[in-house]
């Protein structure tokens, strides 16, 4: 039998991960392609896929005389700035009034403006308006294959750091000096973690089931390296953890600088930007001045175009080699000014997919990556390559990595480095048992279902309850901690909505409401409760008919984050008793771990009673008197 060398293994897995991620690309791309032409456009903007009313604000020419075409419109008092889900290098496509299609490449991102490298050549600007879509991002795509070639290639300290975390040398620990905790509030469970992570060489991982504080132990660690004068990388895969650790940085007065355009950045974080903070910067004006010279030339050669003048050939050559200089030194000087801001930072905090450039050169004593189970292998190489020692965080059995193509997935994508390093014996881990999120009853489930038991409500909050909210009263509602409200029975069947490519269910979505008007009468305010269902068709219904009243949204939406009140609506209903993919118990998980105080779910005992864990779920609820029928509230 041949067996293959230790070097030969490497180099075949991270060309399998290459391959994949080439799969999972243009699935990507498809899909997103398939969602525009069956989303109505609101549907579009809302989820920031698209962007309409724009207008054709110039003709430009990028580095390396990139055709570029400059869409912008005016602010309209929205919430999110409209390119909010966009960044440079995603693929996008223009459709024109005239019907006129063109795809590109996003060259340049701000609130209400973008530039598109064209694929090709404008011989004439279409008049009215466009609209861009999304298609794809090629920028993370780009950052994961050079990740992976890295990795693949490393030698030295990298190709060890790659060898431990893939299981090839067992991970190695130093004795560390009693530790002198910064937050002395943390409990027993979070200090082995944070005195684990600092003893440990190479690598760290941290289980943190719902609401038992992983970020404040991620921020406890950071702290601790700051405190040794080691440079720190904090990432995720989503923006809202980055600013999760963010957030607490920033109270702990931690110099740190946050990667990314501000618009995914909450408002009250972002003069942490790199982008804000690059604004105060005394060479701020004479960048101001090249941009000013370059948009006149810009200006001035539109205008000759418009007018029909034209200009002669070496005129033209001239004048773009002129605001092709003009862009280089502006960005020659906004990449010093950038570089001097990241290297004095203690700790730098980005997503994942958002290390680009200014990064790529970088080195980090150690790099702390959150929600570690929700990045796909190849994307958490990307963090990975540019430190010395990696903690890892997050929970396998809470939302998985969201990939696009089935083929991909079963080759071995939708496994990640988290939970091939859970199963190492030698791995350095640790569970977060204690939490301070749920009430007892509501935790119980959760608890016994995928942690073994092993989690405890802090008495903070084991006994917490609805009406033991400020000015809600004890009615029948607010008196329990946890409610499944049965539709079996009731006609309230599942429907196929075509338009979403998704399943709604009117009847649960009308007794949902019903639920929150007797909440409201007890006094529950809309700030405090939240409905979430899995499928994206019933947040749509439920949105229309809380017209913005309460917070809706998907269940994968919704990780991370908790409300006193959660209403979660599970949709299926039928005679087969299928229950679709309300299969991934992950994503219950999740959904039965927002709430603090009251937890309803409303669902069909019939339908969901045939799987197991939903069987397992209906006993829970019995045993604690929590089972009612929707006669009840007819």
């Amino acid at each position: 039998m041949i067996q293959c060398s230790p070097m030969s293994d490497v180099i075949n897995h991270f060309n399998l991960l290459q391959n994949l991620i080439e799969v999972e690309r243009d699935a990507e791309i498809e899909e997103n392609k398939r969602e525009l032409d069956r989303w109505p456009v609101e549907v579009r903007e809302s989820l920031g896929k698209t962007v309409t009313k724009l207008t054709i604000e110039k003709e430009d020419v990028g580095v390396g005389g990139l055709p570029l075409l400059v869409l912008s419109r005016p602010p309209d008092n929205e919430s999110l700035a409209p390119f909010h889900a966009m960044d440079q290098g995603d693929i996008v496509r223009i459709v024109f009034d005239n019907e006129l299609t063109l795809e590109g490449t996003l060259y340049d991102v701000e609130d209400y403006r973008v530039s598109v490298a064209l694929n090709k050549e404008l011989v004439e600007l279409p008049p009215g308006h466009c609209e861009i879509d999304l298609l794809g991002t090629d920028a993370t795509y780009r950052r994961m294959r050079r990740a992976l070639n890295i990795a693949r290639d490393a030698s030295g300290k990298l190709a060890h750091l790659r060898d431990v975390i893939r299981g090839q040398k067992p991970p190695s620990f130093n004795a560390v000096p009693d530790i002198t905790f910064l937050n002395e509030q943390l409990n027993v469970f979070q200090k082995k973690a944070v005195d684990m992570a600092l003893s440990a060489e190479e690598t760290a991982l941290i289980h943190g089931p719902p609401g038992t504080g992983k970020t404040t132990v991620l921020v406890e660690i950071i702290r601790q390296a700051v405190a040794n004068g080691q440079k720190v990388l904090a990432s995720a895969p989503s923006n809202i953890a980055v600013d999760n650790m963010l957030e607490k940085l920033i109270e702990a007065d931690v110099r740190v600088v946050r990667m990314g355009h501000p618009a995914r950045t909450l408002e009250s974080l972002r003069h942490a930007t790199l982008m804000a903070q690059m604004a105060e910067h005394a060479d701020q004006h004479y960048i101001r001045d090249l941009y000013q010279q370059r948009e006149r030339m810009a200006t001035q050669r539109l205008r000759a175009q418009q007018r029909g003048e034209g200009l002669t050939p070496e005129e033209n050559k001239h004048l773009k080699k002129e605001i092709r200089a003009l862009w280089k030194e502006a960005n020659s000087v906004e990449r010093s000014i950038s570089k001097e801001i990241i290297q004095r930072a203690q700790v730098v905090l980005v997503t994942h997919g958002g290390i680009g450039r200014l990064l790529v050169n970088e080195r980090f004593d150690l790099a702390v990556l959150d929600e570690a189970s929700q990045a796909t292998e190849p994307l958490s190489w990307i963090p990975i390559i540019l430190a010395k020692k990696i903690v890892f965080a997050g929970d396998p059995l809470q939302l998985p990595p969201t990939i696009y193509s089935q083929e991909a997935s079963e080759a071995g994508l939708k496994t990640t480095l988290m939970e091939k390093q859970l199963n190492h014996p030698e791995q350095s881990k640790t569970l977060l048992r204690i939490q301070y999120r749920m009430n007892e009853t509501i935790m119980g489930f959760s608890s016994a279902c995928f942690y073994e038991g092993l989690l405890e409500a802090d008495r903070s909050v084991k006994d917490h309850q609805a009406d033991g909210l400020p000015g809600v009263s004890l009615i029948a509602l607010t008196q329990n901690r946890l409610l499944f409200v049965d539709t079996a029975g009731t006609g309230y069947c599942e429907a196929w909505n075509e338009l979403m490519d998704s399943r709604e269910n009117e009847g649960e979505s009308q007794l949902a409401i019903k639920l929150w008007q007797q909440l409201k009468e007890a006094g529950v305010t809309s700030d405090q409760v939240a409905f979430i269902t899995p499928y994206a068709a019933q947040s749509r219904m439920l949105k229309t008919m809380l017209n913005k009243e309460v917070e809706v949204g998907t269940v994968d939406g919704f990780q991370g984050r908790e409300k006193e009140i959660v209403i979660v609506s599970l949709v299926r209903s039928n005679e087969k008793g299928e229950v679709g993919f309300l299969k991934d118990i992950r994503r219950m998980n999740v959904a039965m771990t927002r709430a603090r105080r009251l937890l309803i779910v409303i669902g069909d005992s019939a339908t969901i009673g045939r799987h197991p864990f939903y069987a397992s779920f209906l006993d829970y609820v019995s045993q604690h008197g929590c089972h009612q029928s929707a006669w009840e509230y007819m």
